[in-house]
C-alpha cells in the first residue's frame, strides 16, 4: 500500500482558494473574546458542505451563497464538485444568506487561486 502524505493547509482571510471535488480544507477561526471578527466561507463556485466543531448540522453552499462561522473550534469545508471557496470577516452590515442543511465529509487535494 503506497504511503499517502496529507497535507494541512488553512486558507489565509481574504484569499481565493481552488478545491478539487471531493478534497477538503481546515478554515481559518478568529476569536471574538480578543476582538476578532467573526468569518463568513463564500462559494463563488462549486457545491461545498461547511461543517464545524459543536453545530449538528452540516451547511451545504452553492455557488453565490454563504456562511457565518460560529465559535472557535475546528470548521472543515469539503467540496462536493470543483470549487472556488473565500473567508472573509463579517462587516456589520452584511446579510449573509443562510445555508442548505446536511450531508457528510471526506478529505482530499487542494490548491490556492
Amino acid at each position: 500500500m503506497p504511503n499517502r502524505k496529507q497535507a494541512s493547509v488553512t486558507p489565509s482571510i481574504g484569499r481565493a482558494w481552488h478545491l478539487d471535488e471531493n478534497s477538503a480544507m481546515r478554515l481559518p477561526r478568529g476569536d471574538p473574546a480578543l476582538g476578532d471578527p467573526a468569518l463568513v466561507v463564500r462559494v463563488a463556485r462549486g457545491t461545498v458542505l461547511v461543517t464545524q466543531a459543536g453545530d449538528l448540522e452540516d451547511h451545504l453552499l452553492e455557488e453565490g451563497e454563504a456562511f457565518v462561522l460560529a465559535g472557535r473550534g475546528l470548521a472543515v469545508a469539503w467540496a462536493f464538485t470543483d470549487a472556488t471557496i473565500s473567508v472573509h470577516g463579517l462587516e456589520r452590515s452584511s446579510n449573509v444568506p443562510a445555508s442548505t442543511p446536511r450531508a457528510s465529509a471526506s478529505a482530499g487535494s487542494l490548491s490556492a487561486t
